[in-house]
């Protein structure tokens, strides 16, 4: 019953009455004094649900969020929502022959309703059919990050388990947000660095003297978390700006646009065209070199390759200087502005905020690589308030940390008792298959091809099944278009989801999964570890959804390893006791009082008040400039690497053994521009967390004439006679899709902004044809980075504009496939 017919329902009845209602079974009570008010979480924050004759009507910020995100005021619309996945559902010929059958239907062919159990046996038989047929390398079940959450059934971690056991699947290294920089930085520094912990705000604020944010927006991207924010952060950006408005702090943003943070903070805005950040490095680190603004000390004394690399930049390997004119000629930023900034930098302590929108381009290595070459220049690393961080601008992350403890979750590792109980199972006698960060559909696309990878080869699966939850791949991954072509090549293609996504449209079996306020689960605040979170059952599921962990149990249920699953632990509630019993005994070692499991449930969370004073002005890289000898990097000489004889020796043609300007494969400098004049680039949205949230009446908040919002400058629009408000085509070879207009002057020239995230809506379903909703990853490029991280080049995509003349058609999007009730 939808809110609507309960309002008249309850205005006709009385407050008292109690009704059957159409659809649901058993009876309903429908009083207006049905209220209550609980607590939850997910990855946007902290939050009370109001819910009344069991519907969430409204949410409110929890009092211990210092800045709520306004998309918690969406849930209410998440849960009850028309793109639902309500049952079981088989696409009709997978269904009639029981097995693979004419994959070019998906997205065209009505599903049908099915049982749980047989849905399940459908899946634990093909699943398992296809593993001893071929082995792991024939199941894909990457599973991506942010679906959902929670330690116990949260859909990535319950399904690679699930999987493992099943004896192993194809993986992927890294992730699409830093693949790339995962893959150079423990050249260069030793260590990840983009997933390192930061300096501390309060260490900056205090001592910096320069702040540049350089290709990232954090008060978009601090919104949400991997685990739930609390958004203290924002407490320092306030400060950040207070002290920016007193001219204590000169803040910078390097940006193709005037972003959130820009405006914010009333940055200076560096303005270059998209993909020459490298080029502008260069550029400031010659003008650094030839003025003698750089720290030589520095260089000398914590570094090693800068003479190569000083080579380079000179002109003295390819006869071509890399000075600030030639600098300016490419990234369009005026030879006094590089000057003027460089010397800004050199002159007073500098942190470097690189984003991770740096590393999804063409070559996406370098410019992580020649963001710390720049820092040591300017020679502040390791002081407070100075230097270089990849990972300040996400997850709420810089504030003082809290003692607690940390809680475990289910672990994707299977128990050794089981190892023992079990010598010949399919997960000992296998193992699974890795291939780089969003190389997937290049291994639909050419199984067994040879490609490179950080000096290794490896070899692409021939990926037959796909096991998807947490995640919409048709959404998430470059050049929807050619996926589509991909996809028929594989034989089975499994779902487990809330929502009618574009992914479950494209499935063979799809199973409803249950959402956060409709299942058992516990967590912990990012970052601080401030609070530990009772997540319970509020709501009944819709329709038939289950937990992504009931429905990986019944399927390793199928295959006899139910107990290796669950480890005995056969509700997400007892997994949910284990945990916080675990997390009690870790606080006692830290001389902390956690509360008995039945006070916390009731309550609903655990705080933890006291601050690691330790922490609080925390300043990474400290230790090694103290001292670099005791305080060794990970790297082979221990020091920054400059030159990395490592990466030389693999002699790869797109990845030199120093930092270097590479020309991406498409950019508004060489001909391609000439047919497709605008770099388009696709942030993330402060309205919804990748493509969470699209579904929702926030869309309407911001969409223009029903389409994803796409940004161009006023001289671009009047050159080809657009106005404001227009439904736009934008398109290349890849693929088109509509767009509507907002003309600004915070986008530069030759540049349009569209965030990635809005649901695909193919005017053919299946085919390649027309977005009519504005899915940004219909015109990216599916390539990988270099032979080093082979990961995604999201932000490399040349486009051009116009205005739609043809029929504007119903979307899609948001409906429902056909559905049948049986064969």
């Amino acid at each position: 019953m939808k809110r609507r017919d309960f309002i008249k329902l309850s205005s006709v009845v009385g407050a008292s009455t109690t009704i059957q209602a159409s659809g649901l079974d058993g009876w309903i009570d429908l009083t207006n004094f049905d209220r209550k008010k609980v607590l939850s979480a997910n990855r946007f924050g902290m939050f009370y649900a109001t819910i009344q004759s069991g519907e969430v009507i409204e949410t409110k910020p929890f009092e211990g969020d210092y800045f709520p995100s306004p998309m918690i005021r969406a849930i209410a619309d998440r849960l009850q929502n028309t793109t639902r996945v309500e049952y079981p559902m088989v696409r009709k010929s997978y269904l009639k022959a029981k097995g693979p059958s004419n994959p070019h239907l998906r997205g065209k062919e009505e599903f049908v309703r099915v049982s749980w159990d047989v849905a399940l046996d459908l899946a634990a038989k093909q699943m398992r059919t296809t593993f001893d047929k071929y082995g792991p390398e024939s199941i894909y079940g990457e599973c991506y990050w942010w679906g959902g959450s929670g330690r116990v059934s949260w859909g990535r971690t319950v399904s690679r388990r699930m999987m493992k056991i099943l004896g192993g699947f194809v993986t992927e290294s890294g992730d699409y947000s830093t693949g790339a920089g995962l893959v150079i930085m423990p050249h260069v520094l030793g260590g990840s660095a983009v997933y390192d912990t930061p300096t501390k705000w309060k260490a900056i604020i205090e001592n910096a003297k320069n702040v540049v944010i350089w290709g990232q927006d954090p008060i978009v991207t601090n919104q949400i978390n991997w685990a739930i924010p609390l958004h203290r952060c924002f407490k320092d950006f306030e400060k950040l700006q207070q002290a920016s408005i007193s001219g204590k702090i000169k803040t910078f943003s390097v940006d193709p646009r005037v972003n959130d943070t820009a405006r914010f903070l009333n940055s200076k805005h560096i303005a270059l065209r998209p993909g020459t950040d490298v080029a502008l490095m260069i550029g400031m680190a010659h003008y650094l070199y030839t003025k003698k603004l750089y720290d030589a000390e520095f260089i000398k004394k914590y570094t090693v390759g800068f003479n190569k690399f000083k080579k380079y930049f000179l002109g003295e390997i390819d006869n071509e200087v890399k000075d600030i004119k030639w600098a300016s000629k490419i990234t369009g930023v005026k030879e006094e502005e590089i000057a003027q900034f460089a010397t800004t930098l050199a002159k007073e302590r500098t942190v470097i905020l690189c984003g991770r929108a740096l590393q999804r381009q063409d070559h996406g290595e370098q410019p992580h690589w020649m963001c710390t070459v720049l820092s040591a220049m300017l020679g502040y690393i390791g002081l407070p308030g100075g230097g270089i961080e990849f990972s300040l601008g996400y997850n709420s992350s810089g504030a003082t940390d809290k003692i607690a403890p940390t809680i475990a979750g289910i672990s994707q590792s299977i128990p050794e008792k089981y190892n023992q109980k079990y010598p010949n199972a399919p997960w000992l006698k296998n193992h699974d298959v890795i291939i780089p960060s969003s190389r997937s559909i290049e291994a639909l696309e050419n199984p067994g091809k040879i490609i490179e990878q950080n000096g290794k080869k490896i070899k692409l699966p021939h990926i037959r099944l796909m096991y998807n939850a947490s995640g919409s791949p048709l959404t998430r991954h470059q050049n929807v278009n050619n996926m589509l072509e991909q996809w028929k090549k594989v034989d089975t293609v499994i779902t487990a989801e809330p929502y009618w996504t574009s992914t479950a449209k494209m499935s063979d079996i799809v199973f409803p999964v249950a959402t956060e306020l409709e299942r058992v689960d516990i967590d912990q605040t990012g970052s601080t570890k401030e609070y530990i979170i009772a997540r319970k059952a509020h709501i009944k599921p819709a329709g038939e959804s289950q937990s992504d962990f009931w429905i990986c149990r019944e399927l390793c249920k199928r295959w006899g390893y139910e107990e290796v699953f669950t480890e005995e632990k056969n509700t997400e509630f007892e997994w949910v006791k284990y945990i916080y019993k675990n997390a009690v005994e870790k606080a006692n070692s830290l001389n902390i009082k956690m509360s008995s499991f039945e006070e916390f449930w009731e309550k609903g969370y655990v705080k933890f008040e006291e601050d690691d004073k330790s922490t609080e002005n925390y300043t990474r890289y400290e230790e090694f400039r103290n001292n670099p000898y005791k305080h060794r990097l990970g790297t082979p000489s221990g020091k920054i690497e400059i030159f990395s004889p490592v990466i030389e020796k693999f002699k790869y043609d797109d990845c030199k053994g120093y930092p270097s300007w590479i020309e991406p494969i498409e950019w508004l400098g060489n001909k391609k521009a000439e047919k497709y004049p605008i770099h388009i680039v696709s942030p993330h949205s402060k309205y919804r967390l990748h493509s969470q949230l699209n579904n929702t009446y926030i869309r309407g908040l911001y969409e223009i004439s029903g389409r994803e919002p796409l940004l161009l400058n006023p001289k671009e629009a009047q050159k080809r006679g657009l106005k404001q408000g227009d439904i736009i085509r934008v398109f290349n070879d890849r693929g088109e899709i509509l767009a509507g207009l907002h003309i600004t002057n915070d986008v530069i020239e030759g540049v349009a902004v569209m965030c990635e995230g809005a649901w695909y809506s193919p005017e053919v379903p299946g085919e390649k044809s027309l977005c009519q909703h504005g899915n940004v990853n219909v015109l990216s490029i599916d390539k990988g980075t270099s032979k080093i991280a082979q990961s995604n080049i999201a932000h490399t995509a040349l486009v051009e504009i116009e205005k739609y003349k043809g029929v504007i058609k119903p979307i899609n999007a948001f409906t429902k496939p056909k559905i049948l009730q049986s064969l």
